[in-house]
């Protein structure tokens, strides 16, 4: 994994990868669940471990919190394992908890690394459900258009989430690059 580099108002910050890849889809899927990992952290702090905000919901039909971040996890097994030709596994845990939660990431990075170090095919056909209704796809194909925008919808979910319960979250948070100040606003910096 090649470090990124970024400048940003005269500062500079680096992103340092835990391990080099060779496939960028378990690069992605690590970066981001860890990145979930720390955000699940500042929740946690930030709300004093008062684990009300877990079922938290934005609407009454939308799943909550602990349930966005457990679909976030789910996805990267189920796009990482078939393309590596292995059974697809869920570290999903049935006491919804932060501690639950953070375990469940930390064993769903762990085995999608170890993933890297299999032979990874891109052509392989997989077969999945968008709710009822049955996807089969080119793994390229199936990472493009239906794994990453739904392990990024439900990301954002819960980072929407939490933002409406007053976590103090950035977008940076949630994409590890764009680093402001405490306090910062667009809006306030534009009057």
């Amino acid at each position: 994994m090649a470090t990124r580099f970024l400048q940003h108002q005269k500062a500079q910050y680096y992103l340092q990868p835990r391990f080099t890849v060779k496939n960028k889809h378990i690069e992605i899927f690590v970066e981001y669940l860890q990145l979930l990992a720390q955000l699940i952290n500042k929740v946690e702090l930030t709300s004093n471990g008062n684990e009300e905000i877990l079922h938290a919901r934005l609407a009454p039909d939308m799943f909550p919190f602990v349930v966005q971040a457990e679909i976030v996890a789910a996805f990267a097994l189920r796009s990482c394992c078939p393309i590596a030709g292995v059974e697809v596994v869920s570290f999903s845990q049935p006491k919804k908890s932060f501690a639950a939660l953070k375990s469940q990431l930390h064993q769903t990075t762990e085995h999608i690394e170890s993933l890297d170090n299999l032979d990874n095919d891109l052509s392989v056909m997989i077969t999945d459900k968008a709710g009822p209704v049955p996807v089969v796809l080119k793994a390229d194909e199936f990472l493009a258009r239906f794994s990453y925008p739904n392990f990024y919808f439900h990301l954002s979910m819960v980072y929407a989430i939490a933002r409406s319960k007053g976590i103090p979250l950035t977008k940076g948070d949630f994409e590890g690059i764009h680093q402001y100040p405490p306090g910062f606003s667009f809006e306030a910096s534009s009057t």
